[in-house]
């Protein structure tokens, strides 16, 4: 299902003649497919679509103040819409469909990386720069999407083999491994270890500003691959608005 939601939106791109991010408008695109977008009270999801024979509209959530994260909510929403629109129907998606890894909501957010960081644009704009969260906030600027999708999209397309985890209130909320960097298992909901640096912005103390070396044993000591004294490089975003860090990981 992912590489159908892959393949329509590059086919979107393709049939409406989009040669770049700066000529993608979101609210255009849909309206030309007669869908209205409005911004309105959600309770408990941050965006919502309803469509019936070839109308429809797409509700983002007043909630979300940032533009990044309202864009990426849209092209979700879109994505539904692509990748089920023989089907009418009106679907509720709630913060955590935005990282969800299975089903129809994994497919929407596939839809919606593809569509908005196209992968041919993308690797182009990441060519022979250094991995950074720099880059990371580069990417979520010059593509007009959230930090945090920027940093997914560069897990499973970027150059260099990368790990992306998020994590709230001190735990794994989501994360997204790169098929070729060599570590993949990180338990859900787990609590983050000392020994990596994700945890001083947890204990309210300074992050290094620069990627630092940490042990294996700090994300992936259940790994299938974890060997000990190997080490990591890391680096982290922090989201204090959320109690959240985006962290970083690839090879020394």
């Amino acid at each position: 299902m992912s590489a159908l939601a892959r393949a329509n939106a590059s086919k979107l791109i393709a049939e409406y003649m989009i040669e770049n991010p700066k000529q993608l408008d979101l609210i255009k695109l849909a309206n030309a497919e007669f869908l209205i977008v409005q911004e309105e009270d959600l309770d408990n999801a941050f965006g919502k679509i309803s469509y019936i024979d070839g109308l429809g509209s797409i509700s983002i959530s007043k909630r979300i103040k940032e533009e990044g994260q309202k864009q990426f909510v849209m092209a979700h929403e879109l994505g539904h819409y692509f990748n089920e629109r023989n089907r009418p129907q009106t679907i509720y998606c709630e913060e955590k469909d935005f990282t969800s890894i299975s089903g129809r909501e994994y497919a929407a957010n596939v839809f919606a990386a593809e569509l908005i960081m196209h992968e041919p644009w993308f690797l182009d704009f990441t060519k022979g720069k250094r991995l950074s969260s720099s880059l990371l906030s580069d990417i979520a600027d010059y593509f007009r999407t959230s930090l945090s999708s920027a940093a997914m999209r560069y897990a499973e397309t970027g150059p260099i083999p990368t790990a992306i985890i998020h994590t709230t209130n001190g735990v794994v909320t989501f994360s997204r491994c790169n098929k070729d960097f060599p570590y993949s298992f990180i338990e859900h909901v787990m609590k983050v270890n000392n020994n990596s640096y994700t945890s001083n912005f947890y204990n309210g103390e300074d992050i290094p500003k620069t990627a630092e070396e940490i042990p294996i044993e700090a994300w992936f000591w259940n790994d299938f691959n974890y060997k000990k004294d190997k080490f990591i490089m890391e680096q982290n975003i922090p989201l204090p608005n959320y109690n959240s860090c985006l962290t970083i990981l690839w090879e020394c």
